[in-house]
Order: structure tokens, then C-alpha cells, then sequence
């Protein structure tokens, strides 16, 4: 039993360290920059070509270079959270993505890894680029589609943020 609870979400520790660290920049306003974050954090991002079979990566943190490599050819907001949740690995799963058992994000849904960090860092990107503090200012008389402009993120990830804060 104790097993299954290591291996569950912790979705307040994702969302309280997006939160430390948008306090610790004082970013009050949408829009979030995941690259800039990362850069506070001295973590480099770098925008690259994948071949081959790699051209189905979204992207992947890099633990030996503290760099978050990011697949070019993917729409400019699936860019924004995939930096975001590989910034999370970079925060909440250091030891992890320093070991054999990291694996990358995939574009596919059907391919990716339903691992607990992996939805750990799926919440701390939602938490970081849509904070909940930010949120509670707009979600009521933005529409999804004015809320996903603001905030610089697709219209699903809006409103899959909005579904878990809110229950709309």
C-alpha cells in the first residue's frame, strides 16, 4: 500500500513550486514565459531539429547540460508547455531525470508515458503558465477562447486548467 501512494501525483507540491517561483520572480500578470522562467533558474532552452524516429518528440530535459531541448517544428503554444513541463522535471524530478528510467515527451498521446512524474509535470506547467491566483481574476468574464489569448496557451490546456480549478 505504501508503494501506490509513492506513485501517485503530487499535484499540491507541483503547484506550490510554480507558484514559489512566480512569487520569487514577481510575475503578477499573464503571460508567463516559460523560457524566460527558466532562464531565472539558469536552465538554457534551446530550440532544435529532431530526425528520425526523434521527430515525434514534443521535448526532453537534459540533466547533464541543465538544458531543456525543445522541438522546433511544433506550434508555438505546444512549445510554450512542453518548456513549461520539462521545467517541472527540471524542479520537482532532478534525481529522476538524471536516471535510466526518464524517458521523453512524445506528441503522440497514445505514446506518452503515464508515469506519475510525467503527470506531476503536466500539472506544474498548467500551474506555472495558468496560475491559479491569476485565474481567480479573469475565468469568469473572459471567454476560453479570450482566457487561451491572454494567457498564451492553447485552447484545450485552457480548458483543462479551467475543468480542475473550477469544475467548467
Amino acid at each position: 500500500m505504501a508503494a501506490l501512494m509513492l506513485n501517485r501525483p503530487n499535484y499540491t507540491r507541483a503547484e506550490r513550486e510554480a507558484q514559489r517561483i512566480l512569487d520569487d520572480m514577481r510575475v503578477v500578470t499573464p503571460p508567463v514565459n516559460p523560457v524566460e522562467v527558466a532562464k531565472n533558474l539558469g536552465v538554457e532552452v534551446v530550440f532544435a531539429t529532431f530526425s528520425g524516429k526523434s521527430r515525434g518528440i514534443s521535448g526532453f530535459y537534459d540533466c547533464e547540460e541543465n538544458a531543456i531541448f525543445v522541438n522546433e517544428e511544433e506550434f508555438p503554444l505546444r512549445q510554450t508547455f512542453t518548456v513549461a513541463h520539462e521545467l517541472g522535471h527540471s524542479v520537482l524530478h532532478g534525481d529522476w531525470a538524471r536516471s535510466a528510467d526518464y524517458q521523453v515527451m512524445w506528441r503522440d498521446p497514445t505514446r506518452q508515458n503515464q508515469d506519475f512524474r510525467e503527470k506531476e509535470a503536466n500539472a506544474f506547467a498548467a500551474s506555472l503558465l495558468m496560475p491559479r491566483d491569476m485565474m481567480d481574476e479573469y475565468w469568469d468574464r473572459l471567454s476560453l477562447q479570450q482566457m487561451s489569448r491572454l494567457f498564451a496557451v492553447s485552447v484545450p490546456a485552457m480548458k483543462n486548467r479551467l475543468s480542475f480549478l473550477y469544475g467548467v
